[in-house]
């Protein structure tokens, strides 16, 4: 086991109060890591970089509490359990992922957050998060929050969100290598919208079985549902 740690031990629990910075560089196969910020203004990762973590069986949770803060996160390995609560409003949270059999659960309460997942650090990027048998969940409370996510070269990946409140953005792309032709086994999403005025965008394509399921209870919705057999059937979203 290789352990390499910026500002961060195996096990950290770090209560701020403005303006504080940790840079995470976690090289491990095992283990357990809890990061907990609380205030306004604080970050994780560096000057746009994202903080990394490369790592098998990893365990790691994560906290923030509070007015615009911002997390950053590279996360390449397998069998990851993540876990992200961001408490507050004008957070950013942006994750690149790749491996497979990984666990991602993530809950937003306040307004005007934003969270993307991409492989790229880049917000528009078309290199996508590669996952295979993943799955992503997030629970969104509040209002005028926006959501990207994107996978490529992904299979077997369920998505799962559920979002409560008004004027909130979801947009989701999976695309390419989906496998199976049973329900979960492609491409799946099970998206619960409650509230009123949301933009919800869904995108999925491949050449095997993809489901969507789509709840939704609220009115002035704008929806936009595309599906194919390949990406080129595809129309990007503005």
């Amino acid at each position: 086991m290789k352990i390499k740690l910026l500002a961060l031990y195996v096990f950290l629990s770090a209560l701020c109060f403005g303006q504080n910075q940790i840079y995470i560089n976690q090289i491990t196969t095992t283990g357990t890591t809890t990061l907990v910020q609380t205030g306004s203004v604080n970050k994780i990762g560096s000057s746009g970089v994202p903080s990394e973590i490369t790592s098998d069986n990893l365990s790691f949770e994560m906290r923030q509490v509070g007015d615009n803060n911002e997390a950053n996160f590279s996360m390449i390995g397998n069998n990851l359990t993540l876990k992200s609560i961001t408490t507050g409003n004008s957070n950013n949270l942006k994750m690149f992922t790749n491996g497979a059999n990984n666990d991602i659960d993530l809950t937003f309460t306040g307004n005007s957050n934003t969270f993307l997942l991409n492989k790229e650090a880049i917000v528009n990027s078309a290199d996508k998060a590669t996952t295979v048998d993943g799955d992503v969940k997030f629970v969104v409370t509040g209002n005028s929050n926006v959501m990207k996510v994107g996978i490529d070269d992904g299979k077997y990946n369920k998505l799962d969100y559920t979002i409560t409140g008004s004027s909130n953005t979801l947009t989701t792309t999976q695309k390419s290598n989906p496998s199976g032709n049973a329900a979960g086994s492609g491409h799946s999403q099970v998206v619960t919208v409650l509230g009123s005025s949301n933009t919800m965008n869904f995108q999925q394509a491949g050449i095997e079985k993809q489901t969507l399921t789509y709840n939704l209870t609220g009115s002035f919705n704008t929806v936009s549902i595309q599906q194919g057999t390949t990406a080129a059937n595809l129309t990007p979203f503005p």
